[in-house]
């Protein structure tokens, strides 16, 4: 069986994804992209938090923002995009690397809640147990979870059961990862080479989410 890596690239990195994107080619694994929605779905939270739209409209606008910020890892990268799992798999088998463009897959099962709680961290967990990944690495802008933020100390691991109330990550993706199995970093994207050093197993500036 071939090990898929799945790898969130948060929106907040979307103005320096560039060099992420291209080090993530290199890697010579599997990888899938799950691109989160960023300035995009920050715009649909504005709507809702004003009364303009209701939760399930909310929800299915904010996925489909991922979409957005998708298309565009695409068009600077030249990675190919996939809007579901077949077509994922079937570019998979002559690349190394592929970006799924979420919404389609999301917004056609009940399984995740419609709430601000699930974001595409969620949804990158939720994906990579359709693809039978069991390691879901979250790009973010911070260097992983703290223990007070951003003043706190940086926390090489936490439980899926003391990290409520921490940040960086949903709500809802502690949950997620300790249902399926899944192993999960939280690392700042703005570093690939800690990218690099996950794949390896080397020990890094990142946070491991552990499920005991």
């Amino acid at each position: 069986m071939v090990v898929v890596y799945v790898v969130k690239i948060g929106g907040s990195l979307t103005n320096n994804a560039v060099n992420l994107l291209e080090n993530l080619k290199k890697l010579g694994e599997k990888v899938v992209i799950i691109p989160g929605g960023g300035n995009f779905a920050n715009v649909v939270r504005n709507l809702h938090e004003n009364e303009k739209i209701n939760d399930i409209s909310a929800h299915k606008l904010a996925t489909m923002c991922t979409d957005i910020t998708g298309t565009y890892f695409s068009e600077i990268s030249g990675i190919k995009t996939a809007d579901n799992l077949f077509d994922a798999k079937r570019i998979l088998q002559n690349e190394s690397i592929v970006i799924i463009l979420p919404s389609n897959i999301i917004l056609s099962t009940d399984e995740l809640p419609c709430s601000w709680e699930v974001t595409s961290d969620s949804f990158a967990a939720y994906i990579a147990k359709l693809l039978n990944s069991k390691t879901l690495i979250i790009a973010t802008d911070v260097d992983g979870i703290y223990d007070k933020y951003p003043e706190g100390k940086l926390l090489n691991t936490i439980n899926t059961k003391t990290i409520k109330g921490f940040t960086s990550v949903d709500k809802h993706l502690p949950k997620l990862i300790s249902e399926y199995g899944i192993k999960c970093f939280v690392v700042n994207g703005n570093h690939p080479e800690r990218i690099n050093n996950i794949f390896k197993g080397v020990v890094d500036t990142y946070t491991k989410i552990t499920l005991k």
